[in-house]
Protein backbone atom coordinates (compact mmCIF):
# COMPACT_ATOMS: atom_id res chain seq x y z
CA UNK A 1 0.00 0.00 0.00
CA UNK A 2 0.79 3.79 0.43
CA UNK A 3 0.96 3.70 4.11
CA UNK A 4 4.16 5.08 5.82
CA UNK A 5 4.36 3.14 9.14
CA UNK A 6 6.39 5.82 11.60
CA UNK A 7 7.64 4.86 14.67
CA UNK A 8 7.95 6.89 17.47
CA UNK A 9 11.20 5.41 18.89
CA UNK A 10 12.98 5.05 15.76
CA UNK A 11 11.93 8.90 14.72
CA UNK A 12 13.34 9.76 18.37
CA UNK A 13 16.52 7.70 17.29
CA UNK A 14 17.20 9.83 14.22
CA UNK A 15 16.60 13.01 15.87
CA UNK A 16 19.27 12.13 18.12
CA UNK A 17 21.19 10.72 15.45
CA UNK A 18 20.69 14.12 13.83
CA UNK A 19 21.72 16.07 16.94
CA UNK A 20 25.08 13.70 16.97
CA UNK A 21 26.38 14.52 13.59
CA UNK A 22 25.55 18.26 14.16
CA UNK A 23 27.73 18.31 17.35
CA UNK A 24 30.09 16.31 16.09
CA UNK A 25 30.64 18.67 12.94
CA UNK A 26 30.45 21.92 15.72
CA UNK A 27 32.98 20.04 17.67
CA UNK A 28 35.70 19.37 14.83
CA UNK A 29 34.80 22.95 13.25
CA UNK A 30 35.92 24.49 16.70
CA UNK A 31 39.01 22.03 16.45
CA UNK A 32 40.26 23.12 13.78
CA UNK A 33 40.09 26.88 13.90
CA UNK A 34 38.44 30.14 11.90
CA UNK A 35 41.81 30.08 9.69
CA UNK A 36 41.94 26.11 8.63
CA UNK A 37 41.90 25.54 5.12
CA UNK A 38 41.66 22.35 3.76
CA UNK A 39 44.32 20.73 1.44
CA UNK A 40 42.98 18.92 -1.68
CA UNK A 41 41.95 15.68 -1.76
CA UNK A 42 44.92 14.35 -3.80
CA UNK A 43 47.47 16.19 -1.80
CA UNK A 44 46.03 14.29 2.26
CA UNK A 45 47.09 11.16 3.15
CA UNK A 46 46.56 9.88 6.28
CA UNK A 47 50.11 10.71 8.28
CA UNK A 48 48.49 8.58 11.79
CA UNK A 49 47.89 5.08 12.24
CA UNK A 50 44.37 6.19 14.02
CA UNK A 51 43.93 8.15 10.65
CA UNK A 52 44.51 4.84 8.97
CA UNK A 53 42.07 3.78 10.81
CA UNK A 54 39.48 5.89 10.31
CA UNK A 55 39.69 6.07 6.92
CA UNK A 56 39.38 1.93 6.30
CA UNK A 57 36.36 2.36 8.08
CA UNK A 58 34.54 5.05 5.69
CA UNK A 59 35.95 2.99 2.95
CA UNK A 60 34.31 -0.22 4.29
CA UNK A 61 30.98 2.11 5.32
CA UNK A 62 30.74 3.61 1.84
CA UNK A 63 31.23 0.02 0.31
CA UNK A 64 28.52 -1.55 2.27
CA UNK A 65 26.46 1.83 1.83
CA UNK A 66 26.86 1.49 -2.20
CA UNK A 67 25.78 -2.53 -1.76
CA UNK A 68 23.12 -1.93 -0.33
CA UNK A 69 21.75 1.03 -2.60
CA UNK A 70 22.12 -1.34 -5.55
CA UNK A 71 19.81 -3.70 -3.82
CA UNK A 72 17.56 -1.40 -3.32
CA UNK A 73 18.53 -2.13 0.77
CA UNK A 74 17.74 1.62 1.88
CA UNK A 75 17.51 0.86 5.52
CA UNK A 76 20.84 -1.31 5.51
CA UNK A 77 22.71 1.54 3.72
CA UNK A 78 21.54 4.23 6.04
CA UNK A 79 22.75 1.19 9.13
CA UNK A 80 26.05 1.55 7.45
CA UNK A 81 26.08 5.34 7.63
CA UNK A 82 24.74 5.09 11.24
CA UNK A 83 27.17 2.84 12.47
CA UNK A 84 29.87 4.37 11.07
CA UNK A 85 29.61 7.79 12.34
CA UNK A 86 28.43 6.77 16.07
CA UNK A 87 30.71 4.11 16.26
CA UNK A 88 33.91 4.46 14.33
CA UNK A 89 33.71 8.59 14.18
CA UNK A 90 32.56 10.09 17.11
CA UNK A 91 32.96 6.92 19.70
CA UNK A 92 36.55 6.11 18.85
CA UNK A 93 38.04 8.78 16.46
CA UNK A 94 37.22 12.04 17.90
CA UNK A 95 37.29 10.66 21.36
CA UNK A 96 40.71 9.48 21.04
CA UNK A 97 42.40 12.13 18.41
CA UNK A 98 40.53 14.71 19.03
CA UNK A 99 43.50 16.85 20.98
CA UNK A 100 45.40 15.81 17.33
CA UNK A 101 42.97 17.63 14.68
Amino acid sequence: GDDIRVDVGTTLSYRHFCNKVWNAVKFVLAALGPDFVPHPPEETEPRRPMERWVLSRLAQAAGECGRRMEAMEVHGAVAAVHHFWLRSFCDVYLVGDAGRL
